[in-house]
């Protein structure tokens, strides 16, 4: 039997057939041409590498459903419709798209969007937003609820969106209606208080996303695909739950073809439709299974936080789900599901879960941490081809040094990975012990494995130094040594049971039952969380009034969560002083206390390691010299360190021609 038996079986669904059961769910990484909104070909390329990847249905993320009316969350979405005024077409743009991902073997699919009360008005021509409610946001923005004809006209623009779909050679379309937009905004009882036809009991709730659907029917015929995603629990207190899902998913199965199902909301559980480093594999599979069991009789996909390809094709066989839907996972490596079909799930590139593809989104950066090609693609389409092959030294073990040394050995050059420690894997070695950073372990050892299948002469305890280089004569040396740490200027840190939170992953035995946590920052914050679910009392101190602030939101929304369950938290404080039996603190009222504890652990912060990069530098013996990561940037532990490590070492490696 081959292996992923489940996984691989195709299914055919009103004649279209599915070449497997794995969706490269929507996840973003569009870029529409800011004259028109159709997609432009950086889009196209992004789209096209998931096909040849292997996934069954590739989809694009959310798509507006018109130009003039209130559905756009930003100004930069996609837009499947025309722009009449300018006499602009869509089809020639969107039949590139849909082009490449055909010719991969893969189906093309579009998410259909309207935000509803969550839009602002500068992304919609000054207008108010609309819900099902009328009423004023937090931020002061007038709501206007929603009457008859707005309804109309909404549910007509989304069948308008899916023809021009059907017309561009898109087989199907999904339409959202989950994560709190506007169709999850009608279902829900906590944003639908509505007294007339179209709020109260679930029926009524569930009559305006009914009218959408069957409108979209209507245009399309019944030959095109309807895909629906709705959150089976919404997580929140007050909104839906997942019983009352599964009864409008019966109503759905009227006019739908394939039931998506997903969980949370953007705006008040997003831990939950982004699921993080806290939830586990396959976390929203209840919900799905809940639909099966539900008599729900048409396709049902789960999605969220599926990686693991012997569960996905469990989830298939014990028929929990019809369909796995992928988004990071496909991300980080867009050939996994070619590279599990094919027998090499150990080359899969893991995901590590950091959530920075969807979080930095709001910081408008599209990238992937641990794949620099993802969001990249057309600016790396030109470099140069290996002419010559080289001799590159590579400096440090770590992350950027065992991604240099893997792309340049697999552009044909000649590598020297040294180490001066026993082992690779660099400041990425506590994910050994760290309980919540499994993904990023794995991402480790994978790297570790790479160098062993690339033929890199790998030199472990040995220190580079100028002599070392002058002895190899490389073309190029590329320096990754990281960081140092800062130390606070807090009297009393040279006692014994004070140490680095880096540091303490290595010596648990040395943390007592009373910890403090010197540093607010992610580092601090995520120490704090893995010694709180190892039974320790913890207490995180943090100067400033923000925990965590070089997280993306999304993470940062999580660690809050456990933080609030797990910790005790004092922001907004000053430590004075350490003694035997613990910390003498300041508040911001400026009154002082003390907080006993048996040990003291500190993250304030490191210091790029530049003079051991600059000693290296003056060495005579190379053609290029190059420095990445944290000895480049100063970040480790921060949203940045993988990133900057991965991409400096990929690119570096990738400049030696």
């Amino acid at each position: 039997m081959r292996a992923f038996e489940n996984l691989r079986r195709p299914i055919t669904i009103k004649g279209v057939t599915f070449r497997n059961r794995i969706m490269a769910a929507p996840v973003g990484f569009v870029w529409p041409d800011l004259n028109t909104g159709f997609p432009d070909a950086h889009t196209i390329l992004n789209h096209e590498d998931r096909a040849r990847g292997g996934a069954a249905i590739v989809t694009l993320g959310e798509t507006a459903i018109s130009r003039h009316g209130r559905s756009m969350r930003r100004t930069d979405g996609d837009i499947l419709v025309p722009d009449e005024e300018r006499h602009l077409s869509p089809t020639p743009d969107w039949l590139k798209l849909t082009g490449a991902i055909q010719r991969h073997g893969a189906q093309p699919n579009i998410q259909l969007f309207h935000c509803g009360d969550a839009t602002f008005p500068a992304f919609i021509d000054g207008l108010n937003p609309i819900g099902p409610m009328g009423y004023v946001r937090e931020d002061g923005v007038t709501v206007e609820a929603m009457d008859e004809e707005m309804m109309e006209q909404v549910a007509d623009d989304f069948a308008e969106a899916a023809w021009y779909a059907k017309y561009a050679n898109f087989p199907m379309v999904m339409v959202h209606g989950a994560h709190g937009w506007l169709l999850a905004q009608f279902f829900s009882k906590l944003t639908n208080r509505r007294t007339d036809k179209y709020g109260g009991s679930l029926e009524n709730r569930a009559r305006f996303p009914l009218m959408v659907v069957r409108k979209i029917r209507e245009r399309c015929g019944d030959d095109f695909i309807i895909e629906y995603r709705m959150s089976g629990d919404e997580h929140l207190d007050g909104g839906s739950t997942m019983e009352e899902a599964v009864e409008f998913g019966k109503m759905l199965e009227e006019y739908v073809d394939i039931l998506h199902v997903s969980s949370g909301s953007y705006y008040t559980s997003r831990q939950y439709t982004f699921p993080t480093i806290f939830t586990p594999h396959g976390c929203n599979i209840h919900l799905a299974e809940a639909f099966k069991k539900g008599g729900i009789g048409i396709p049902v996909a789960s999605v969220g936080a599926l990686w693991d390809p012997e569960l996905c094709d469990r989830y298939i066989e014990e028929e929990k789900c019809d369909f796995v839907a992928m988004s990071r996972a496909i991300i980080a490596d867009p050939m996994l599901p070619r590279k599990i079909f094919s027998g090499l799930k150990d080359d899969v590139r893991p995901c590590t879960r950091c959530i920075n593809c969807l979080g930095n989104k709001y910081k408008g950066r599209d990238e992937c941490d641990v794949n620099p090609i993802m969001g990249n693609e057309i600016y790396t389409i030109r470099t140069p081809e290996v002419k010559t092959k080289r001799k590159v030294l590579v400096v440090g073990g770590g992350p950027g040094g065992m991604q240099a040394a893997v792309t340049a050995a697999e552009r044909g050059h000649e590598v020297i990975l040294c180490e001066k420690s026993d082992r690779l894997g660099g400041k990425l070695k506590f994910t050994d012990f760290d309980c919540h950073k499994e993904a990023l372990c794995r991402f480790k050892n994978w790297l570790v494995r790479e160098v062993g299948k690339n033929g890199i002469d790998v030199r472990l305890n040995t220190e580079v130094t100028p002599a070392l280089i002058e002895a190899e004569q490389p073309y190029a040396v590329i320096v990754a040594v990281g960081s140092d740490k800062v130390v606070p200027p807090i009297p009393g840190m040279e006692r014994d049971h004070v140490m680095h939170a880096y540091d303490s992953y290595f010596a648990q035995e040395r943390v007592g039952k009373n910890v403090v946590m010197i540093g607010g920052g992610m580092m601090g914050v995520e120490v704090g969380l893995h010694f709180a679910d190892c039974d320790r009392a913890v207490t995180i101190i943090e100067m400033t009034e923000e925990l965590a602030k070089d997280a993306n939101p999304i993470h940062k929304a999580a660690l809050e969560e456990m933080l609030g369950m797990k910790c005790t938290v004092l922001s907004r404080t000053t430590v004075l002083g350490i003694t035997d039996g613990g910390v003498r603190i300041q508040k911001a009222d400026g009154q002082e206390d003390f907080i006993p504890c048996d040990t003291i652990l500190y993250a304030v912060g490191v210091r790029p390691n530049r003079d051991a990069v600059e000693a290296l530098r003056a060495a005579d013996g190379y053609g290029m010299f190059m420095s990445v990561g944290d000895t480049e940037w100063g970040s480790p532990f921060t949203a940045k360190c993988i990133h900057d490590a991965i991409h400096g070492g990929y690119f570096a490696a990738m400049d030696i021609i």
